[in-house]
């Protein structure tokens, strides 16, 4: 599972060993990737789901490649995360979701990474739609989606539902 690169960043596949790694023994990140690791990554929601997401690549190691880390190419930093919930259901949807830590906020890295994770998943079999959502008054999250290009759809009381289609729906 080769990572993602784009101009600036490298979105790295969520192996067994990255996740137990980043669940139970984080210095052991820096040993297999050669990246620092900060103690604010990864971010509250994120650390929250590691356990699952640990179990899930015990159950299917080839999910990895759905949910990545999000290194700074140049600073040789985890930044983030940026990945899809599961792989795609039935009708062909993927949810995507994100973080990137404080300190590279507002600098396009988010737009960067949402922009890499939602063509690659285009290119995977069975994917036609992207879907995604944030709270109404998270500006910053409102803008990252517009650039990725997705498009706004019936919201959900405060939470905003978001969706970016495949161009071609030949797969």
């Amino acid at each position: 599972m080769p990572p993602l690169q784009t101009e600036r960043l490298t979105l790295i596949p969520f192996t067994l060993e990255l996740a137990e790694a980043t669940l139970y023994n984080r210095s052991k990140i820096h040993q297999l990737l050669g990246v620092y690791v900060p103690d604010n990554w990864p971010q509250p929601d994120y650390a929250e789901i590691m356990p699952m997401i640990v179990e899930g690549r015990r159950k299917d190691p080839s999910s990895a490649e759905w949910i990545r880390m999000i290194v700074h190419t140049a600073d040789h930093i985890i930044i983030g995360d940026i990945g899809f919930i599961e792989p795609p259901d039935t009708e062909g949807n993927v949810e995507f979701g994100y973080s990137i830590v404080p300190e590279y906020r507002g600098k396009g890295y988010a737009t960067e990474a949402a922009r890499a994770i939602i063509e690659w998943a285009f290119e995977q079999p069975g994917v036609r739609r992207v879907i995604a959502d944030c709270l109404n008054d998270n500006f910053a999250s409102i803008r990252v989606l517009e650039k990725a290009g997705m498009q706004e759809i019936e919201p959900e009381g405060d939470l905003l539902q978001w969706e970016r289609l495949k161009l071609n729906r030949n797969d």
